[in-house]
């Protein structure tokens, strides 16, 4: 068969063998579809249980953390709390993308679900005993003396409230260290590559709407209640580990992953250390990941004084109420919802990592906003923006490495990614919190951000360099058909 050059494969139609291609059906098979994705039914099963879940942990989180401010009124505990929902992230989550490789992610999923509902069953034992945990009693007067006894309340004392209430938060933030990466892997095994943007717009969408309804109803409960929040949040965690169990049903059983058995509990630990460290070396290997993870990682560790500072500067410095709160979360999950809708209908973003420049530059300059203006309206603008940015970093990030790393090695990444990032934000949060209670919020906040100015100047002049923000894909199809060709063989197959 004669040689076909590049150029004539350009044409319109070209011919292997007996069999035409067209240059138009080769880009159609390839192009995303938004279809297939919303009647994908194991999908759209999986992010209804992720977006009851993310309903029920917003209520769960607002309430403890209105909670522990207006028990202690402390930036230094807020951080403390910050801190304990960061660190099983870095303890765990290395573990959990080793495990989500070697076991059914599903069953990983539930078992997180159960382990978080039983947290929040936890959450409202503790606020029903919580005035009896607070206040200790003196007994005064001797029982030899007509064996009268008398109590006088001392001062409260909110200790025993505090420490059962931070253990309850590590486990249910552990469960969630154990449920992203497995949803990350097991969304890779039930969707298209070529969807994979689509498919985490449509993730982002949902973690947005769940950002709204659950902020808001958390604010609602709060106000009225807070023991309603905990009660809320505990039904949200059953329903969505009820939605789980159909996935066993319905869907796609992961491939059995086989393992030489291990001898002992050292030669176990070995293996899964080796497992961590191939999580890493990974990442290595591909250097836009490599890229997206150090400045990730540099924009976690500058925004980790946002989040020890925000209840701080809306309920202390501007006073607003909970209702405030939840309007302001409202803001930045519409935001979102209508950023996730734009990228859902593109379908495909070819400069994943010059979208997350751009991305990061804005957030540097809200970070300055953020810290000077104690306007209502302008933070409003500022938390809006906020949405778009969250949609505009996670959603590339994550199908960058969906579409990079084979499906086998996926949970070692987003487990290894987790950690790195979380790490970063750790440490920012814990050197505010160590800060903020002799420096103003104001005065932090602008060393952040002249922290994330610097970082960020320095990460976009090596990633235009290294020609990192080019296009992710090469170019295309035709190339497949040039290596069918000069094979000889009589049909085109597309990898997906």
């Amino acid at each position: 068969m004669p040689v076909v050059k590049s150029n004539q494969i350009k044409e319109h139609f070209v011919w292997a063998g007996s069999i035409m291609i067209s240059e138009e059906t080769i880009s159609q098979e390839d192009k995303p579809s938004i279809r297939q994705v919303l009647t994908n039914t194991t999908f759209m099963v999986l992010f209804a249980a992720q977006f009851i879940e993310n309903i029920g942990r917003s209520i769960s989180g607002l309430a403890i953390e209105l909670l522990v401010f207006d028990l202690t009124a402390s930036p230094l505990l807020m951080g403390v709390l910050s801190i304990i929902w960061l660190l099983p992230f870095i303890i765990i989550a290395p573990l959990a993308g080793a495990l989500a490789d070697r076991f059914d992610q599903r069953k990983l999923m539930l078992y997180s679900n159960i382990a978080s509902a039983l947290a929040s069953v936890g959450f409202v034992i503790i606020y029903l005993f919580k005035d009896p945990l607070i206040k200790h009693f003196l007994t005064l007067g001797h029982p030899s003396v007509d064996y009268f006894l008398y109590t006088q309340p001392s001062t409260a004392n909110f200790l025993h409230v505090l420490w059962p209430l931070f253990v309850l938060c590590f486990i249910n933030s552990a469960s969630a260290a154990f449920f992203f990466p497995s949803r990350n892997a097991y969304t890779r095994l039930i969707v298209r590559k070529k969807n994979l943007l689509i498919a985490n717009s449509v993730g982002a969408s949902v973690f947005q709407v769940a950002t709204i309804v659950g902020f808001v109803l958390a604010a609602v409960l709060a106000y009225k209640n807070y023991l309603l929040s905990f009660i809320f949040d505990a039904t949200t965690f059953a329903v969505s580990g009820i939605l789980i169990g159909v996935i066993f049903i319905i869907g796609r059983k992961p491939p059995e992953v086989i393992r030489e058995k291990s001898q002992s509990l050292k030669q176990e630990m070995n293996k899964f250390k080796e497992d961590i460290s191939t999580g890493f070396r990974t990442i290595r290997g591909y250097p836009k990941i490599s890229y997206m993870l150090i400045i990730f990682s540099l924009l976690t560790f500058s925004f980790g004084a946002i989040n020890v500072l925000f209840i701080v500067i809306l309920r202390g410095e501007m006073g607003l109420s909970q209702l405030w709160y939840g309007i302001l979360q409202a803001l930045m999950g519409t935001s979102g919802i209508i950023t996730a809708i734009i990228l859902m209908k593109i379908g495909k973003i070819k400069r994943k990592i010059l979208v997350l420049n751009i991305t990061f530059i804005s957030v540097t300059v809200s970070m300055y906003v953020f810290a000077i203006v104690r306007n209502i309206y302008v933070i409003a603008i500022v938390l809006f923006s906020y949405g778009v940015m969250s949609v505009c970093i996670n959603v590339p990030s994550s199908t960058l490495i969906q579409e990079s790393v084979s499906y086998e090695l996926q949970g070692r990444v987003f487990g290894t990614l987790q950690l790195l990032q979380n790490l970063a934000q750790l440490i920012g949060m814990g050197i505010v919190s160590l800060i903020a209670e002799y420096v103003l919020p104001m005065w932090v906040l602008l060393g952040s951000a002249i922290i994330l100015t610097i970082a960020i100047s320095i990460s976009i002049q090596y990633s235009r360099r290294k020609g990192l923000m080019g296009s992710d894909y090469p170019e295309p199809m035709f190339d497949k058909v040039e290596e069918t060709l000069a094979a000889g063989t009589p049909s085109l197959s597309i990898e997906d």
